[in-house]
C-alpha cells in the first residue's frame, strides 16, 4: 500500500542501526531527523551520511542533531533504536514531540522494549518491530550495510494489520529493507531474542563474527543457550515460530549462520570499546524468566556472569 503523503520519521537514539535505516529511508525521500550522541551526529552534519555495503552507495544530506529540542517538527513515526536499557528515557524525552497520531516503534534488541513503550505512550501507538540487518561504522559519518538474514518485520500489538502499519513497511521496503507487516510480532521479537541469545555473546567472549560459531564446539554452547530459552517461552506461553528448539537450531545452523556468517556482534563492539551491553536483555531475560517459573538457566547465567566480568575488565582498563 503506497502512503497518501511522505511520512515524517524521527530515529531516536541514532548510533550505527539508527543512521544506517535514517539514512535508508532519506534516500527514499522521507524526511528524517536522527538524534543521537553528538560525536556521532556533527560529522554526519557537516559531510552528510555514507552509506555503503550490499545495498549500494550513496551520500545524503539529513537532519541530524543531539537533543530533541533542537527537532524542528512533530514526527509521524518515532523509531527507537536505543540500547534496551535507555528505552524508559528515550520515550519520555520524545513524548514531548508527538502528535495525537505518532506512533513509537521499537527496532531494538531484547524482550520487554515495547511494554515499557506502552506504559508511557499506550498501546494504541507503540509498535513492535524485528530486524535483523547488518549495519558497521566504516568511519565517521560512514556506514556499510553488511548482512541480511531475514526480512524486517513489524507489528501493532493487538495483531491487526492496519494502513497505517502497511504504509511504514511500505516506506522500509521503499528504502531497500524489505518489510513485512505481520500478526505475531511477539513471536518474531523472541525470534530475534533467540538468534542474538545463540550468538551475541559467543562473539563478544570468542572475538569472531558469527560463521565461526558453526565450530561444532560453539555450537554445542548454542544448543544448550536455546534449550533453556525454549523451556522459558513454554513457562510464558509464547508462541514460537518453532515447534521445538531442535527445529530452530535447523534454521539458525542452516539459514541466518550462513547469511550472517561475516558479522561481528554489537555485543562484541560494545566490549571492544569499554561500553555496557545489553546482556542482561538479552540472555540475562531468559535467566529472570527462568528464575521466576523455577527452571534452571545454567548456560545463559554463566554466559552474562562471563560478558560482565568481560565489561568489568575492559572498563579498568581504559
Amino acid at each position: 500500500m503506497k502512503s497518501r503523503r511522505r511520512k515524517n520519521f524521527l530515529i531516536m537514539g541514532a548510533g550505527v542501526l539508527g543512521s544506517g535505516v535514517g539514512g535508508l529511508l532519506a534516500s527514499a525521500g522521507y524526511d528524517v531527523t536522527l538524534v543521537g550522541r553528538e560525536r556521532i551526529m556533527k560529522p554526519i552534519r557537516e559531510k552528510g551520511l555514507r552509506i555503503t555495503g550490499i545495498l549500494g552507495e550513496r551520500i545524503l544530506r539529513l537532519k541530524a542533531v543531539s537533543s530533541v529540542k533542537q527537532v524542528q517538527s512533530q514526527p509521524d513515526i518515532i523509531l527507537l533504536t536505543t540500547k534496551a536499557y535507555d528505552t524508559e528515557e528515550a520515550v519520555k524525552a520524545v513524548m514531548e514531540l508527538m502528535k495525537e497520531d505518532s506512533v513509537v516503534l521499537s527496532l531494538q534488541n531484547g524482550i520487554g522494549n515495547v511494554e515499557t513503550i506502552a506504559k508511557l505512550v499506550g498501546k494504541e501507538r507503540t509498535l513492535g518491530g524485528m530486524i535483523i540487518t547488518g549495519f558497521e561504522w566504516v568511519r565517521d559519518a560512514e556506514v556499510s550495510v553488511t548482512v541480511s538474514g531475514d526480512k524486517t518485520k513489524i507489528g501493532e500489538l493487538n495483531g491487526e494489520i492496519t494502513p497505517r502499519l502497511l504504509e511504514i513497511a511500505d516506506a522500509f521496503s521503499t528504502a531497500g529493507l524489505p518489510t513485512e507487516a505481520v500478526s505475531d510480532i511477539q513471536s518474531h521479537i523472541w525470534a530475534k531474542a533467540l538468534f542474538n541469545a545463540s550468538l551475541n555473546p559467543l562473539s563478544a567472549i570468542f572475538r569472531v563474527p558469527y560463521g565461526e560459531l558453526a565450530n561444532p564446539y560453539t555450537f554445542a554452547i548454542i544448543r544448550e543457550i536455546v534449550k533453556e530459552a525454549f523451556a522459558v517461552a513454554k513457562a510464558e506461553h509464547v508462541k514460537l515460530l518453532w515447534g521445538s528448539y531442535e527445529e530452530y537450531l535447523e534454521y539458525l545452523g542452516k539459514v541466518q549462520l550462513p547469511r550472517t556468517a561475516k558479522h561481528r556482534s554489537s555485543m562484541l563492539k560494545d566490549i571492544e570499546n569499554g561500553k555496557r551491553t545489553e546482556i542482561d536483555y538479552i540472555n540475562g531475560i531468559f535467566v529472570r524468566l527462568g528464575e521466576k517459573h523455577n527452571i534452571p538457566t545454567p548456560v545463559n547465567e554463566t554466559l552474562v556472569r562471563q560478558l560482565k566480568f568481560l565489561s568489568v575488565q575492559v572498563q579498568n582498563r581504559l
